[in-house]
Order: C-alpha cells, then structure tokens, then sequence
C-alpha cells in the first residue's frame, strides 16, 4: 500500500522534532551530567583522601601505641633493674652494717679486757707502792706502773671510738697545767715535754678526762714523730675566749696532702671500720672528744721548731674559777691523772713514812696521788 507524501513528511517532522527535543535534551543535561561526574570525581578523590588520612593517623596511633608499649616494656625492665641494684645495695650497706658492728664489737670486747686487766694491774702496783722502800725497786715497780698506764689508755682510746666514754673521775676542777701534766704522764716519752703556764687557768670537772685524753694522744704523736733527742715543747696561756693548749715538736713537720689527711680525721666522724686495716687512732679519738666536750683542735706546720703544731682550744665553757680552799699549781704539781712518776731510778726519791714516793728534783714527773677506780660509761 502505498504511503502518501503527508504521511512522510508527518514522520520526517516528528522526527525531526525528537531530534531537536534531543538536542535541547543533551544540551541542558549533559552538562549537568558532566557536573555531577566532575563533583563525583571530586568526591571520590576526597574520600580516598580522608580515607588514606584516616588510614595514616590509623597507622600513626597504631605506631605510637606500639612505640608506648615498647617504652612502657623498656621502663618496666628499667624500674626492675633499678629495683633488683638498690635491694642489692641494700644487702651490701645491710652486710656492711653488720660488719662494722662486728668490728665494733670484737674491738669494744678486747678494749673492756684491756681495760679490766690494765685496771687490776694497776691497782695491785698500787698497793705495792706502799710496802716499797728501796728506791732502785721502786724505780721498777714505776716502770711497770707506766706500762700499765700506756695499756689503760689504749683501752680508753678504743673505747672512746667504740662510742663508751671513761667515767669522770674528778670532782672538783683542775688546772690546765695539771691537765697537761697528767696527759704527760700518760705518754712513753713523758721526759720530752716541757709544760709551761696554765697554772691559773682551771678546767671544770666533767672536761679533766678528756682533756687529759685527748692531750695524751697529740703528746705521743708529737713524740713519736719527731726525733728523739728534741723537746716538745708546750705552753698554756689565756686569751680572749678561753685558753689555748700550744703543742710544738721539732719534727719534719706533715706534707700538705698528709696535713689535710690527719685533719680529716679530726673533723670527720671516722669509726673503726674506716681508718683502715691498721689503724691510727690518736687523731680519730681527739676528734670524737672535741665533738662531745666541745673544744676545737687545729694542725698546723707553723711551728717555730720546724715541725708540727698542734692549738687546743678551751672555750671559757669549759674553764672555771678554782673551788674554795683548793691548792694552787706550783712548777711541781700532783697529777690527778694515774701514770708513772718517772721511769728512771735516779728520779724517784726514797719513799715518804706514807708509803708514797717523794717528788723528784729537777725537772722529773711530779709524783701521783693513789687512783681512784676507774671504769668506764656507757653513757
């Protein structure tokens, strides 16, 4: 059948007009359509973006909570090395303790020993001094007398760094003088030392012991150290805050290095266990009896003999006015303190109807009173 013109030219229009309506279509969507796949596109690679973001502070988190547990694992290893080294410090200062107790302990009982028999020994040569009228045998018995009193002041010197303190012996106050001529007395080359002053100068009661102690020590050190036909020379004079003890040998003298050494141990609070596997005492025991009574030592190489020089300082706390009725010191007075008059027979007089050896001429130990027992606190 055949298609009339109209019926073409009907389809051709409505063709035409799709086309256009298609045109116009594509025209106004599709650049929309390219908008929306631009802004797709956008947002997509903003996601991959945030995505890779998220995924690197993931990984960052993830890596610092790895470097925390590492951290944490190393300072919990630290604080259990840290923890086991101190309980081993604690040990070693634990068994160090107990060895310096130890130390203590065995020198405090051979001390107390020392102490006891030096004590009974010189108590029976005590006795004996009564019976005695030959001088050549008394001249002995203050040999061993002196022995004696060298022991006992080893024992009170090893007590005194034990921490035990002699019992005060005296009961009213001495002079400086007599002090010094007590510690003189304690000493093996007593004949060595020359004591001039102090006559006047009164120390109190409570401080005799120490004092006398303590000068002992820095008058065998003097002696010890310095030859042995020189003098030690020692003067006692006042000033301003109290008195001053001088004490100076004609040795070498001490190098800087051993200087500051010998003060340390002064100055310090050294016990047994630190002064060395053989130890010197002298020094470390003034320095424990300066602290307690509360006097000052001081070392020097100022002498004027070319040696050392020792100053004891005795601060007007420690001195007093001379009791009612108490006998002034002359050139030769009564030692308070227990030792030998002299262990040269030439120097011991024959003896008095009392029993006591009469006072040697010339420049020799004045003689002693009879001890009181001596024993010491632990006070």
């Amino acid at each position: 059948m055949a298609v009339s013109r109209m019926e073409v030219s009907k389809v051709l229009s409505g063709t035409v007009a799709v086309i256009v309506a298609l045109s116009v279509v594509l025209a106004l969507v599709l650049p929309l359509g390219l908008l929306w796949v631009s802004r797709l596109r956008t947002a997509v690679s903003r996601y991959r973006a945030s995505a890779e973001r998220e995924r690197a502070v993931a990984d960052q988190e993830r890596a610092t909570a790895e470097r925390e547990r590492t951290r944490s694992a190393e300072r919990a290893e630290e604080i259990a090395r840290l923890a086991a080294v101190r309980e081993e410090l604690d040990e070693a200062a634990r068994r160090e303790r107990m060895l310096r107790d130890s130390v203590q302990a065995s020198f405090e009982s051979v001390a107390r020993n020392m102490h006891a028999m030096s004590t009974v020994q010189q108590q029976v040569l005590d006795g004996l001094e009564q019976h005695v009228a030959d001088a050549r045998l008394m001249a002995e018995v203050m040999k061993a007398d002196h022995a004696a009193a060298q022991m006992t002041r080893k024992a009170q010197t090893l007590l005194v760094m034990c921490g035990i303190w002699p019992a005060r012996r005296e009961t009213r106050p001495v002079t400086l003088f007599d002090c010094v001529r007590g510690a003189q007395s304690r000493i093996v080359e007593f004949g060595r030392v020359e004591v001039h002053g102090g006559q006047t100068l009164y120390a109190v009661a409570p401080a005799v012991e120490g004092l006398m102690h303590a000068v002992a020590e820095l008058l065998e050190n003097a002696t010890v150290f310095s030859p042995s036909r020189t003098q030690v020379a020692v003067s006692v004079r006042e000033v301003a805050a109290g008195a001053v003890i001088e004490i100076d040998d004609a040795g070498l003298g001490m190098p800087p290095d051993v200087l500051e050494q010998a003060t340390g141990q002064l100055r310090e609070g050294l016990d047994l266990a630190q002064l060395g596997a053989v130890p010197r005492l002298g020094l470390a025991c003034v320095g424990r009896w300066s602290r307690e009574l509360g006097f000052g030592v001081e070392l020097s190489a100022a002498s004027a003999y070319g040696g050392t020089r020792v100053v004891v300082f005795v601060p007007h706390r420690l001195l007093t006015e001379p009791q009612e009725g108490a006998p002034e010191a002359d050139a030769e007075p009564v030692v308070i303190d227990p030792g030998p008059v002299t262990a040269e027979p030439a120097a011991t007089g024959p003896a008095t109807p009392g029993g006591t050896p009469a006072a040697p001429a010339g420049g020799g130990l004045p003689q002693r009173r009879n001890r009181r027992r001596t024993t010491p606190r632990t006070d």
